[in-house]
Order: structure tokens, then C-alpha cells, then sequence
């Protein structure tokens, strides 16, 4: 059985910065939270894994034979006693989403969404990013890409709920 798969971006897409022009604010955290809870309803209704195409790959060691563990690396930890809003949201991420991970970037996002659309073993695959991904890798009809900006709303649930209701991809533009 082929598996549906989300590659998700982790900051600036689902965990918003506290930097923003009109201030700093203080619910970046909270927002991450939010998003999820929401992502797991997602993952759980289309019985989708997620693959970490994040810049955050490289706070982690993870071999699929950990059974999805994401494991700190050394410098990790160390980042993790000094920010402690990036320890929270780690924390957070192993909370709610740890175990559907079954992959994680090498590094080059492109080439990953690239190395799982030719893979046999994914059918569909949802891209959450804030980087346009359409432009540097041919996102096939089996894949869908959804800009995200910080939050997953009303609109990210339709396009997916549509993509994944259909045989093919017709949903390629962004509502956004």
C-alpha cells in the first residue's frame, strides 16, 4: 500500500516568528500549538506521514528505524539550554507529531520533494511550505502545494480535503 505524505516546513510556516514589523510579540509558541493540533486531525483523517523538509533537519538524528523517534543531536541539546522558546517548540513537536514522521530532509528541500515524487512507495504527496516549490521542483498531479504563512485555517483544510478527494490533482493554485 502506498503511502500520502505532507512535507512540512516547520519555521515561518507553522511556527511563526515573535519579529514581525509592527512589533514583538510573545504567542509564537501558542501559534505552533495551535497549528499542531490542527495538523494532527489532518494526518489523522487522510492517514498522511510526514517527511521534515524544515531547516530544522538539522537539529536532529533520525533513522527510520527509530520508530519515528526525533532524536537531538549534540549541538541540539546545547542550543536547547539556551534558547528556550526553540526547546518549548521542540518539546511541542514531539508532543504532537513525532511518530508520523517517517523521513527528514538531507538538506536541499527541492530535491527531496523531487526524490519522493519519483519513489513508488508515496502516492500523494502535500507540500506546506513558505518557499514557492512549484518553481524549482515539477510538482507532478500527485502532489499538491500549499503556501503557509503561520497558520493552518479553513482554507489549507479545502485545499487538502479536495486534493485528497480526488483522483487527480486539478487544485494547483493558491488561495492565498
Amino acid at each position: 500500500m502506498k503511502t500520502n505524505i505532507i512535507c512540512l516546513d516547520i519555521d515561518d510556516c507553522i511556527f511563526p516568528s515573535n519579529q514581525n514589523y509592527f512589533g514583538k510579540t510573545t504567542d509564537a509558541l501558542e501559534v505552533l500549538e495551535i497549528n499542531l493540533k490542527r495538523l494532527v486531525m489532518i494526518l489523522e483523517k487522510y492517514d498522511l506521514k510526514l517527511f521534515m523538509t524544515s531547516s530544522w533537519y538539522h537539529l536532529y538524528d533520525y533513522e527510520a528505524g527509530c520508530n519515528g523517534k526525533l532524536i537531538p543531536l549534540d549541538t541540539s541539546r546545547k542550543q536547547f539550554q539556551y534558547d528556550n522558546e526553540i526547546k518549548k517548540a521542540h518539546d511541542l513537536i514531539v508532543k504532537y507529531i513525532e511518530k508520523y514522521f517517517i523521513g527528514m530532509s538531507s538538506g536541499d528541500r527541492s530535491q527531496d520533494i523531487i526524490n519522493l515524487l519519483q519513489d513508488e512507495n508515496y502516492n500523494k504527496i502535500i507540500v506546506m511550505d513558505d518557499w514557492d516549490l512549484q518553481k524549482e521542483c515539477d510538482l507532478s498531479d500527485r502532489a499538491l502545494y500549499i503556501p503557509m504563512y503561520g497558520y493552518i485555517d479553513g482554507n489549507v483544510g479545502f485545499m487538502i480535503q479536495k486534493f485528497m478527494m480526488e483522483n487527480t490533482k486539478v487544485l494547483r493554485r493558491s488561495y492565498y
